[in-house]
């Protein structure tokens, strides 16, 4: 009886250690972000899918700010893009991340933040395909300003 415990215990605490070990690689590449939105597309919007060419991890700045800009020129972000979310993490501010993108024309994908502070990104590749920059712009129309190299 004392071996089946002695047995029983050692292999609950390996369970444990196993479990507890094993890190989501969602979490990890999203960030860990505790604010999740996920975009309920509209009707007359388009579900994107954005091009594995676009995901990895951008370090930008703000510029070209307009009256009503969320941000001042100079903010410093860092955005990750990862199947089909964008991981926004603006200094000074908690980041979030972003599901269900829409597609903006023929190649442009705005990442819509309607659960927190109602803007959206708007990721942009430039003409071969690989990422440019990120507009930051009203949930509707208009633009206040983009995240650059």
């Amino acid at each position: 009886m004392k071996i089946i415990s002695k047995t029983s215990l050692i292999l609950f605490v390996t369970l444990t250690i196993v479990s507890c070990s094993k890190s989501n690689s969602d979490e990890t590449t999203l960030g860990n972000c505790a604010t999740v939105c996920t975009y309920t597309i509209a009707s007359g919007e388009k579900a994107a899918t954005v091009p594995n060419s676009l995901d990895g991890t951008y370090e930008l700045t703000y510029h070209s700010a307009q009256a009503g800009s969320p941000y001042t020129n100079g903010t410093k972000a860092k955005f990750t893009i990862s199947n089909n979310t964008l991981t926004v993490e603006i200094e000074g501010k908690d980041c979030i991340t972003i599901k269900n993108p829409v597609l903006i024309g023929s190649n442009n994908y705005k990442f819509k933040d309607s659960c927190r502070d109602n803007i959206a990104f708007n990721v942009s590749p430039n003409n071969n395909g690989d990422f440019n920059e990120i507009n930051v712009e009203p949930l509707g129309t208009g633009w206040f300003g983009q995240f650059s190299k």
